[in-house]
């Protein structure tokens, strides 16, 4: 099917990426919206199949929908696209009254609510309200790889992104695709030089997820980095640009922390909210002191642990990769703060390969390794890689840990 879809993509975009070593090719013009629109389809399409195929495999193994796919985190959002949120009222069977879902953020369950206006139940809407934002997400990577390497980068970072460590929660009905999809469109209007469009894009984010401090600090250094002192020949129209966009990335977070704050009668009611479920920043030192804690106590040590602990070095490694390869700053620069953020966090440890996906751009070392390869060898690596990830996918769907 890959090579069936690759000989549909426009010849203006199918040129190779230069050799490797030579480092990447500088960011390229968007081209025509065409162009775009069928690499962001061929991404999304073949993104498709593979979470299509994690669904069948779960069908054929007994597995029933929505139910099974509205699990954990799910529930909580669909609780308040039905009801809203719940002040003091705790998690169900606790009696710390900090426990509440107002530590879910409102983006997610307001568009849920609005699907539901179309006829759905709330565990359906849920599910469709996800889909549509990963969908959303995987097209904007797939323009993102081709904006800095042509559309077969575009297309192979997709489908690297949609196998991607704890990529299980693509079929969940969670609220990272719309997080997701927005911090990506916020890289690819910075990759354009459209600052402020990209400081909009992560201010919506933040209604999402909290998680926007890595892009608001890295459109911060953007702006720091066009300074005189930094880098000549930036006129002041262009630093102003940049100043206005990381000025605009925080105002959607901060924005639901002050409603958290009313809602309590706290000013710092929303750290209150996060520590009672068990989320705060730390020292990295904190990850040495979970390993010693849940190594030895199965089903933690490999299958659920291990494989997370695996896939933070991952992480690194390729973070090391696109520095060596030249990538761009804007790039690199937001892998290694998600990066740093997800390791100072501390919490849940299972859920850091997922709060890893939105750094999405740490594949595009493999991506254009691929693009460079022979076509079966490409083919090859992406069946083994889309296994490897349905298999574990099914094992944690299966299990009670949430991902």
């Amino acid at each position: 099917m890959t090579a069936s879809v690759r000989g549909d993509l426009p010849p203006l975009r199918l040129a190779r990426s230069p050799d490797v070593r030579s480092g990447p090719s500088p960011v390229r013009s968007s081209g025509t919206p065409r162009e775009a629109l069928v690499t962001a389809g061929a991404g999304v399409g073949l993104w498709l199949v593979q979470r299509v195929a994690v669904v069948v495999v779960w069908l054929i193994q007994g597995g029933s929908l929505p139910g099974d796919l509205m699990k954990w985190d799910a529930q909580w959002y669909a609780r308040i696209a039905a009801g809203g949120y719940h002040w003091p009222v705790p998690q169900p069977g606790d009696t710390d009254p900090w426990l509440s879902d107002l530590a879910f953020f409102p983006g997610f369950p307001a568009l849920t609510r609005a699907v539901t206006l179309t006829g759905f139940d709330v565990a359906w809407a849920a599910l469709v309200t996800a889909w549509i934002g990963f969908a959303c997400a995987a097209g904007i990577i797939a323009l993102v790889g081709r904006e800095v390497g042509g559309a077969w980068t575009g297309v192979l970072l997709v489908l690297l992104w949609g196998a991607a460590p704890r990529s299980l929660v693509q079929i969940l009905g969670y609220s990272e695709g719309w997080f997701i999809a927005l911090v990506g469109l916020g890289l690819l209007m910075g990759l354009r030089g459209q600052w402020i469009r990209a400081g909009l894009a992560i201010c919506v984010a933040g209604v999402f997820r909290p998680a926007v401090v890595p892009m608001g600090v890295l459109l911060g250094l953007a702006w720091v980095a066009a300074w005189p002192v930094f880098r000549r020949g930036v006129d002041s129209g262009e630093r102003r640009r940049r100043f206005l966009g990381a000025a605009l990335t925080p105002w959607g977070f901060l924005a639901y922390a002050v409603v958290v704050a009313h809602r309590t009668g706290r000013w710092d009611g929303y750290l209150l909210v996060q520590r009672a479920w068990g989320s705060s920043l730390g020292w990295s030192n904190e990850i040495f002191h979970q390993v010693r804690e849940y190594w030895p106590i199965a089903p933690y040590n490999w299958t659920y642990f291990g494989l997370v602990a695996a896939s933070v070095i991952l992480y690194a490694v390729l973070l090391v990769a696109m520095i060596a390869m030249r990538e761009k700053p804007l790039l690199w620069g937001q892998v290694a703060l998600v990066l740093l953020l997800t390791v100072f966090s501390v919490g849940y440890f299972q859920s850091k390969a997922r709060f890893l996906l939105p750094a999405f751009p740490a594949f595009l070392p493999v991506a254009r390794l691929l693009e460079k390869a022979p076509r079966w060898l490409c083919v090859a690596t992406m069946v083994v890689i889309t296994g490897l990830s349905t298999w574990w996918s099914i094992y944690v769907l299966g299990g009670r840990y949430s991902p």
